[in-house]
């Protein structure tokens, strides 16, 4: 099937300008044969209205009586290469003085003096251009009327050799056009095609993501050059957080394997009714539950980038209140079992506009981060609140904080407290924290808890503006 959509650029072109050339080519034939229709005219009617001026200028009244003379010149300036035939007859009234008596007569128009009339009409079964002019004399009461008309055959054979002429050079217009477009359209396609060639040949060792200069590109292609440059950056960003995941998971699972590998060795080495096998049974459950954890947490990592990378995917409209309920419920049995409170204090409803999932991993990775930092005993507290045109998620512990000039570096990737490291992590809640955060436009604030106990984790969302009442939907 004919697609036109699947033609190179140079057939584009090519057919669109043939097209263009071809449609000025016939909207030029057409003025032009309108002007030389109208050029032939004007020039032969000139010579005609010498022609009739000639005889009415020689009508004269003599004794009472009408006389007039028809020189020889009059009829002689009509002669042309066609040999076309001269009529011509003078009257006044119905009675015709000299010429033809049975030439037609005007119909229905009045000649005034010193003007001159042209009409197309038949004669002897021939077409032919009249020209009529009124002469006025004393004492008499109807004008005479000078009349010559000749045949059109010079005139057509003047019109037909000219619009010869016109056609044979738009021919040789659009012949040499046809000639020159393809060579111009390569030309002009030049620049595109160095382009191409200077992007399939990058140097091996150059780094895949350096951008293509713009010097040299025209303007029409400098949009494109930066797009696949933007292109080459976010491809590189891409990369880079592959290689940034890959690199992480490596490291961390380096340690929970090689334990797993240990104990697994002690377990095979003394078997499970012993002492040591017991333990190192339990150690390897320990182990496999660090692991699991820490892959959970770096697929979490990797998709907050994504989302980061590539925008939220599912943006709707949703209850935040209602997001938090759920999440605080679900870790409510962790904080039991660790002998720690938990409680809700929410306002409803609280719409915002965003991505539930990732709103609610948010504020699950700050409670779970929160359940395995604070002691047995202790409290944590999740609020919803209202702040002007803004909904506030807080999260408050009573654990033992993070000092004010370490805040800042807890947001990295497997960043821990030197008093934490004895402890079980990775370092990596708050660094997934902060990249939700950032993929669905929150701002995130750490602080003290009430009383300056504890930590205090803020999160604000831009509330969804109500509808007026009445308001058109």
């Amino acid at each position: 099937m004919w697609r036109a959509r699947n033609w190179s650029l140079a057939n584009r072109q090519l057919f669109l300008l043939a097209s263009s050339l071809t449609i000025i080519a016939l909207l030029l034939g057409l003025g032009g044969a309108w002007y030389i229709q109208g050029f032939t005219e004007r020039t032969s009617d000139r010579v005609l209205r010498a022609s009739v001026n000639a005889i009415a200028e020689t009508v004269a009244v003599e004794n009472g009586q009408i006389t007039l003379e028809v020189p020889p010149g009059a009829f002689g300036m009509l002669e042309d290469t066609a040999r076309d035939n001269v009529y011509y007859a003078v009257r006044i009234g119905a009675q015709t003085i000299t010429g033809y008596r049975d030439f037609p007569q005007v119909k229905g128009a009045v000649v005034l003096a010193d003007e001159t009339l042209f009409r197309y009409d038949r004669y002897l079964d021939q077409p032919v251009r009249v020209a009529t002019q009124a002469r006025y004399l004393p004492r008499n009461s109807q004008p005479v009327i000078v009349e010559v008309a000749e045949t059109l055959d010079e005139r057509q054979a003047l019109s037909q050799a000219m619009l010869f002429r016109l056609v044979l050079l738009e021919a040789l217009l659009v012949i040499m056009a046809a000639l020159l477009i393809r060579p111009a359209i390569r030309w002009g396609l030049l620049p595109l095609t160095k382009l191409q060639r200077q992007i399939s040949e990058r140097e091996p060792h150059l780094p895949a993501n350096q951008p293509i200069e713009t010097a040299g590109v025209p303007f029409e292609l400098r949009g494109l050059v930066d797009t696949f440059n933007l292109l080459l950056g976010r491809l590189d960003a891409s990369i880079k957080r592959v290689r940034d995941f890959t690199g992480d998971a490596s490291h961390q699972m380096r340690t929970p394997l090689a334990a797993l590998r240990t104990h697994l060795m002690l377990v095979r080495r003394h078997g499970t009714q012993s002492p040591d096998g017991a333990s190192a049974l339990a150690e390897v459950e320990s182990a496999a539950i660090r692991l699991q954890r820490l892959l959970g947490q770096l697929l979490a990592l990797a998709r907050s980038d994504d989302a980061l990378a590539s925008g939220i995917g599912q943006r709707q409209s949703f209850d935040l209140a209602q997001v938090a309920r759920e999440v605080t419920g679900e870790h409510a049995p962790d904080a039991v079992r660790n002998g720690i409170e938990i409680t809700l204090e929410a306002e409803e409803p609280m719409l915002i506009n965003g991505d539930p999932l990732i709103v609610s991993e948010m504020i699950g990775n700050v409670i779970d981060n929160a359940i395995r930092y604070i002691p047995s005993g202790g409290r944590i507290v999740v609020r919803c609140i209202k702040a002007g045109s803004h909904a506030l998620i807080e999260v408050e512990d009573d654990g033992p904080g993070i000092p004010p000039d370490q805040r800042p570096l807890v947001f990295n990737r497997f960043y821990r407290l030197n008093r934490d490291r004895e402890l079980d992590g990775s370092g990596l809640g708050l660094a997934i924290v902060r990249s939700l955060a950032e993929a669905t436009g929150a701002a995130i604030q750490l602080d003290e808890g009430q009383g300056g106990k504890g930590l205090m984790v803020r999160f604000g969302f831009v509330l969804k503006k109500a509808r007026m009442k009445g308001s058109r939907k």
